[in-house]
């Protein structure tokens, strides 16, 4: 399994790779690498899969926030902060027009994981 991402780290391959293993989304587990990722890149990398098992329609956006949310704390701040918005948001106004926006943004800031994801997984297949 190999896919050449020149946006991402090499440590930031593997957090990603190692969450699509544990999602059961990604069955090679040939994972070789000296490059071990920091706890806000596995965090990064784990909700990054959750995003993308939800634009396919394998989860609910209030499961996604809640436990992207509890993913985020206490490893990447900002990025929880933003998520708790984004679920405060939700709670006041649970549409679909609220969701998409708040998908659109989330795509925006993992869009190099996503694609990562899916050339990944289109590889393997």
């Amino acid at each position: 399994m190999h896919y050449e991402n020149n946006f991402l780290s090499q440590s930031e391959q593997i957090a990603l790779q190692q969450a699509l293993v544990n999602t059961k989304s990604l069955h090679n587990t040939s994972i070789n690498s000296d490059n071990v990722p920091s706890p806000e890149q596995h965090a990064y990398s784990t909700i990054a899969v959750l995003l993308y098992r939800f634009n396919l329609q394998k989860i609910k956006w209030s499961s996604f926030l809640k436990t992207a949310t509890n993913t985020a704390t206490n490893t990447c701040q900002w990025l929880a902060d933003e998520l708790v918005r984004c679920q405060q948001e939700y709670k006041k106004q649970s549409n679909e027009a609220v969701i998409i926006e708040q998908n659109a943004l989330l795509n925006g800031i993992f869009s190099e994981e996503l694609a990562y994801i899916d050339a990944l997984l289109e590889t393997e297949s």
